[in-house]
């Protein structure tokens, strides 16, 4: 498991380069999200709310 880390703020994620990997893996309760290098993160979806901010653009729940 990696972290997604801003600020003060470490949030518990999988990073994948592929969306179709993203899409395998993510479960009903987290969601898909891009950062700003195109790279895909499946994050829990309560926690999106902490990173939207930072540039992470919710792909698909």
């Amino acid at each position: 498991m990696s972290f997604i880390i801003v600020e003060d703020i470490q949030v518990p994620a999988k990073k994948f380069d592929e969306l179709e990997n993203a899409r395998e893996d993510a479960s009903e309760k987290e969601v898909i999200v891009r950062n700003n290098d195109g790279q895909y993160w499946v994050v829990d979806e309560e926690d999106y709310a902490k990173i939207e901010a930072y540039g992470y653009e919710l792909v698909e729940k």
